[in-house]
C-alpha cells in the first residue's frame, strides 16, 4: 500500500474514507488508536468484518 501524503489530518471516528485516492470502496472509521484506524466497510454484506490499518493509508472519501 501506498502512503497517501497530506490525507491523515483531520480524520476522526465517523469519517468515511477511501484505502486508495482512486478507490471505489468506502469504509467507516470505528475507531483511532496512535496511527492505526478500525474501518469497516459502509455496504452491508455477509461477512463483513472491521480490520485495522495505518491511517497514513486513508483518504477522505469525497461526497
Amino acid at each position: 500500500m501506498t502512503e497517501n501524503p497530506g490525507t491523515c489530518a483531520g480524520l476522526s471516528v465517523g469519517d468515511i474514507v477511501m484505502l486508495h485516492p482512486e478507490g471505489v470502496s468506502k469504509f467507516k472509521i470505528l475507531s483511532v488508536e496512535d496511527d492505526h484506524a478500525l474501518i469497516e466497510s459502509v455496504i452491508s454484506a455477509p461477512g463483513k468484518f472491521p480490520f485495522s490499518v495505518a491511517v497514513k493509508f486513508l483518504v477522505p472519501a469525497p461526497d
